[in-house]
């Protein structure tokens, strides 16, 4: 007995699963603790925090709560917050690495303001401020920082010492004063920053650049002066910066560049010179450049460029010359780039591509495209070997000569669409023989002439649609030994002889619809051995041409096709899974063995068609048919077993006919089914047993008919579909749910979940619906008439998850028992109807409601339930009811505040009374105009303007003959300092004036003048740029020693502690 506990101790260890620890720095156990701030997550390098829609007083204290934790901080965000000044303490009890100012209309950062930080403050960034002057002091004491951000900004100028005898000059490598309208920028601003690598000015109104501009940047490797004002730029502005690796200068003004502009810039990689107005490039640009790699001159007004422009940057990988003025392609532009990947030269003016203009390329991309290219000289391309991809659409090419390429040229993917070509054989294709694609739709080509295509031994796709095709060559594409996919759609075929294509083994798509084929010779697409797909839709074939045994899908679609013959159509053996037929001419004439063969169909489509009586002779042979569709036809009635016996078909679609009767036993022999759709039909009445057999369909679609009832009141319709699932009955003419209407049996387990009953004609909804959908989720109801609701209905749909009752005539849910919801509701849809009142006591114990949609009734007082409803996390949408903005609101616009965006149900929501706030937006309306009774809000405090500041507790004592006051702060919006108030009642002189940093929560008063008055003490909030915010009625109080005795309130807790062990011992 002694073995098994030893051998169990032994196992477990070994069984155990490693859990690998958890981060080094965790969040606090108690959230709330770091109210209004966040802990998104915690790292072995400390906590992330997040700190949304506050202001400085509030943040004073989750920031001293942080700082007792004693846990560093990774990153800290300020979102949104209401600060226009920073300064004082905040920062002091924290240690933090990033500080991330966000959406924060910081104006000024005063100095000391990053006291306590300035030892482990990395990176600081400020996104989207409004400041208006660089904060030179306040960042002197950042000696560890590097990296500083200003994304955003007012500052007009950067002060000459913005960082002369600043520690953050130190060690600061990034510098970003971008999106602003910073003008000017002295030469002794950045001197300082000698290891600085990153400078980013871009989108700020800089004009000029002055001599010697980047003094002192000798390590600064990234400049971008983007989206400024600049008009000039030499070899002077930035001969300093001799590392420089990446340079943006694009959406200026730059009209020239002058010789020698890069030349201190030897090891200059990227340079981006787009959107500008440079006029001219010639050899001396770019001189000096050997390690230029990406140049991008995109959107300037170029339309010279010299012989030997670049030569001198023979490592150059990427040149972009694209929406320029470039009329040709000169001798030898581009010649000897042996390293380049892309050249853009599109969209310019270019006619001409002269002899040599490409030589020694290799793996490059060549966009020549949206030109006016009408000739390519000969020997134009030479020793191009591998083009990535040569793009010459859009363009006004009629033929290209043999000698355009060399030997050795060759594209991997030619692009020639959009050009004028008549004939394929007018495209030298006899040296490409590495190409892969070849694109040539959008022509006005008409023929593929003999010996088009040479052997070509990797050519994959070829794309001739929107062409005048009409005709091919016999056997043109036998020497293309890899060809997988032809398009020849939008042409003007109209016959495919027997060996137009021949024999194609490798051949899987074949695309020849919307072409004018009326014939298609037999056994011409036989010998296709791969094919998998073949399209011929909206041709004007008659009959259907042998297949090649492998095909998988056919697309005989908008043809004229009138009949299926039963004999030699189909394969012996084949592989169709999909066929489709619609849109032809076939009306009633499928016969038994029309389908003959299709052994491995799953899927027929035969929808518009003319049909009027189901094809189940036809179909009777097709046993692996899956998916059946009929539509758009005009079938008028479904006789018993109307499609025969169809095993495993899963979906029938009979939408839109003109189906009016259907017998019983309609569907018999379609065991398998699943969905069954008679949508949009003529259908007013179906017998009980109709739908008898279908014991697996489990989506039922009949809206869109004439249906008035689904019983015969002992007897539903619906009895024998015992997996239904989901039922759409909507736009019908349903005017009352009976009994029998849902299937219900006590002994049979439906599965009905979802019903559709939208756009009937039902006034009331009565308790028969309770009897069948005891097990629905969601039910639809919304417009009809509905005008009452009968008892204990609602409350016995025990599983209802979705309830829409939307756009009916309902005035009143608050009788007894009438609106019951269940605890399973979670959504629930009461607008456009004529609600003014809501039993919301019913509504508030729906913990898992998660909407409540209102809109367009008559509510008028905001009732403090919706608040309690709200807070539950229920979303309510309440535009369109006649909002009365007075005290009652008050609670929700306190609420909506504490959101930094408006969330988008209350975003639109208007007031209609009182008559000066009428259409206005709740969301543009302030507390003060909400007004309301005195004696309202005494009774309720949560009814009275939010002030600033609320006290919690005000104290005297006796023995020293002080005052002791505490509070806290309830408002989110900029408040900093406190201003305290002590005066005589009624009096408007101050006794005492005190002004307290945010942080402080209490204030002592002692040696208070005797006074034959009492005094009265006021507690003001200040907002950060030190102006008294609102004098509230409430943040005042008067100073009665009887009411705030310290004494006295020791006193009553001596005799209640004294009185309670007496009870105790009667009891």
């Amino acid at each position: 007995m002694l073995l098994v506990p030893l051998v169990l101790g032994l196992a477990l260890p070994i069984m155990g699963e490693y859990i690998p620890p958890g981060p080094r720095f965790t969040c606090p156990k108690i959230p709330t603790d770091i109210y209004p701030c966040t802990c998104v997550r915690g790292s072995d390098r400390g906590l992330y925090i997040h700190c949304e829609n506050t202001n400085l007083a509030s943040l004073s204290l989750a920031f001293a709560k942080l700082g007792n934790e004693g846990m560093p901080i990774e990153e800290l965000i300020l979102y949104k917050c209401n600060i226009g000044r920073f300064y004082g303490p905040a920062l002091y009890p924290l240690d933090i690495r990033v500080l991330k100012f966000i959406d924060t209309p910081l104006r000024l950062i005063e100095e000391h303001s990053f006291l306590g930080v300035n030892r482990t403050l990395q990176e600081l960034y400020l996104i989207n401020s409004r400041l208006e002057k660089f904060p030179k002091e306040a960042l002197q004491i950042l000696g560890n920082l590097s990296l500083l951000s200003i994304a955003g900004h007012r500052i007009v100028i950067l002060p000459g010492n913005s960082f002369a005898e600043s520690a953050a000059a130190a060690k600061l490598e990034k510098l970003e004063i971008s999106k602003g309208i910073m003008s000017s920028l002295p030469v002794e601003a950045l001197q300082p920053l000698k290891k600085m690598k990153t400078l980013d000015l871009h989108d700020n109104k800089i004009k000029d650049l002055k001599r010697n501009q980047f003094k002192g940047l000798r390590d600064t490797e990234f400049l971008d002066l983007s989206h400024n004002l600049i008009d000039k730029l030499d070899g002077s502005h930035l001969a300093d910066l001799t590392k420089l690796g990446w340079c943006n200068f694009s959406h200026n003004a730059i009209s020239d560049l002058k010789r020698g502009t890069f030349a201190r810039n030897s090891v200059l990689k990227v340079l981006n010179l787009s959107h500008n107005k440079i006029r001219k490039l010639d050899s001396n640009t770019f001189r000096g450049m050997r390690f230029l790699r990406r140049l991008f001159l995109s959107n300037n007004q170029i339309n010279e460029v010299g012989r030997g422009t670049f030569s001198s940057i023979t490592r150059i990988g990427t040149i972009d010359l694209s929406r320029n003025f470039i009329k040709k392609i000169d001798y030898q532009m581009f010649h000897q780039l042996q390293f380049a990947e892309l050249i853009d030269v599109s969209e310019n003016f270019v006619t001409n591509v002269e002899k040599l203009a490409f030589k020694d390329l290799f793996l490059a991309k060549v966009n020549l495209s949206h030109n006016e290219i009408a000739t390519i000289e000969p020997g134009a391309f030479e020793n191009c070997a591998n083009i990535t991809s040569l793009d010459l659409s859009h363009n006004k090419l009629e033929n290209i000569s043999k000698y355009s390429f060399d030997s050795s040229t060759y594209a991997t993917e030619l692009q020639l669409s959009y050009n004028l070509f008549t004939s394929l054989g007018q495209v030298p294709l006899h040296n490409m023989t590495g190409l892969k694609v070849l694109n040539a739709s959008h022509n006005l080509i008409h023929s593929v002439p003999r010996q088009t295509f040479p052997k070509l031994y990797e050519l994959h796709t070829i794309d001739l649609s929107y062409n005048n095709l009409s005709d091919i060559h016999n056997g043109v594409f036998q020497t293309l030994f890899s060809l997988r996919y032809l398009n020849f759609s939008h042409n003007s075929l109209e016959k495919i002889k027997p060996s137009t294509f021949g024999p194609l083994p490798t051949l899987l798509e074949l695309d020849m619809s919307y072409n004018q084929l009326n014939d298609v010779a037999r056994g011409s697409l036989t010998r296709l051995a791969s094919c998998r797909s073949i399209t011929v839709k909206s041709n004007r074939l008659s009959k259907i041409f042998q297949l090649p045994n492998p095909l998988g899908h056919l697309d005989f679609s908008e043809n004229l096709l009138e009949e299926i013959p039963t004999m030699e159509v189909w394969p012996t053996m084949n592989a169709l899974l999909s066929l489709d037929l619609s849109r032809n001419r076939l009306g009633d004439n499928l016969r038994h063995g029309s389908f003959e063969n299709l052994l491995t169909l799953r899927t027929l489509n035969l929808q518009a068609n003319n049909i009027s009586v189901p094809p189940w002779e036809a179909l009777s042979t097709l046993s692996s048919l899956q998916y059946l569709y009929l539509q758009d036809n005009h079938l008028t009635q479904l006789g018993k077993a109307a499609f025969g016996r169809l095993p495993i078909v899963f979906e029938l679609n009979l939408a839109n006919n003109q189906i009016h009767n259907i017998n019983n036993r309609a569907f018999e022999g379609l065991l398998q089914l699943l969905t069954l759709n008679l949508t949009n039909n003529n259908i007013s009445y179906i017998p009980n047993g109709a739908f008898q057999g279908l014991v697996s369909l489990r989506t039922l679609d009949l809206s869109y008919n004439k249906l008035e009832r689904l019983d015969n009141k002992t007897h539903g319709l619906l009895d024998d579909c015992l997996s239904l699932e989901r039922l759409n009955l909507s736009h019908n003419k349903i005017s009352f749910i009976t009994r029998k209407m849902l299937p219900n049996d006590p002994w049979i387990p439906y599965k009905l979940k979802e019903v559709d009953l939208s756009y009937n004609t039902m006034p009331v909804v009565t308790f028969e619906l309770t009897i069948g959908g005891k097990k629905l989720q969601y039910l639809n109801l919304s417009h009809n008439n509905i005008n009452e609701i009968r008892r204990y209905v609602i409350g016995n749909l025990t599983a209802l998850h979705s309830l829409d009752l939307s756009y009916n005539d309902i005035d009143d849910i608050s009788e007894p028992n009438v609106f019951e919801p269940p605890n399973n509701l979670s959504y629930l849809y009461l607008s456009h109807n004529h609600l003014t009142y809501l039993p919301l006591h019913k509504i508030l114990p729906m913990q898992n409601l998660m909407l409540l949609d209102l809109e367009m009734n008559k509510i008028g007082v905001f009732d403090e339930s919706f608040m309690k409803i709200i807070q539950n996390g229920t979303r309510i949408r309440y535009f369109g009811n006649l909002l009365h903005c007075d005290c009652h609101v008050r609670p929700l616009k306190r609420w909506l505040n504490t959101f930094s965006e408006m969330p988008t149900e209350w975003s639109n929501v208007t007031c209609k009374s009182p008559s000066y706030v009428s259409e206005k937006l709740l969301s543009e309306i302030t507390e003060d105009l909400m007004g309301c009774n005195t004696e309202e809000i005494y009774e309720n405090e949560q009814l009275d303007i939010t002030p600033d500041v609320k006290y919690r507790n005000i104290e005297y004592d006796k023995e020293d003959k002080s005052w002791k006051a505490t509070w806290y702060v309830t408002s989110r919006e900029d408040i900093g300092d406190f201003y305290v108030v002590v005066r005589e009642s009624g009096s408007s002189k101050s006794t005492i004036e005190k002004d307290l940093v945010y942080n402080a929560r209490s204030y002592k008063i002692q040696d208070l003048p005797v006074s034959r008055s009492k005094y009265e003490l006021c507690v003001l909030a200040r907002d950060s740029e030190g102006n008294v915010k609102h004098f509230r009625e409430s943040q005042c109080q008067i100073l009665n020693e009887q009411t705030y005795s310290r004494t006295a309130h020791l006193r009553s807790s001596f005799y209640l502690i004294a009185i309670v062990p007496f009870f105790l011992i009667l009891l």
